[in-house]
């Protein structure tokens, strides 16, 4: 997967908004839902951002759930405090 992003430069965005691959730059997003697929992780700039719903899919939505399924079962609470550790960072 190459790490290439379309830029969007401050623009107002609302509503349902895929997120894969995109680069936000001084935008302002209200009341939006990001769709994100585990694609190209999208990024954030200097943006303005009010009533913000995150839904996952696929590759994404299947993540978190073997996630929660690991917390539900008290297997992997280490594993998982550590992975969300301010400064780790995981690459492929």
């Amino acid at each position: 997967m190459t790490d290439t992003h379309i830029q969007l430069r401050d623009q107002s965005f609302t509503g349902d908004i895929d997120v894969d691959g995109k680069q936000f730059i001084r935008c302002k997003l209200k009341d939006v839902r990001l769709h994100y697929a585990g694609g190209t992780l999208p990024t954030f700039e200097n943006c303005e951002v009010e009533g913000l719903v995150w839904v996952f899919r696929d590759a994404a939505l299947r993540t978190i759930q073997l996630l929660q399924a690991q917390n539900y079962e008290g297997a992997a609470q280490e594993m998982i405090d550590a992975m969300f550790k301010p400064g780790t960072i995981y690459v492929e």
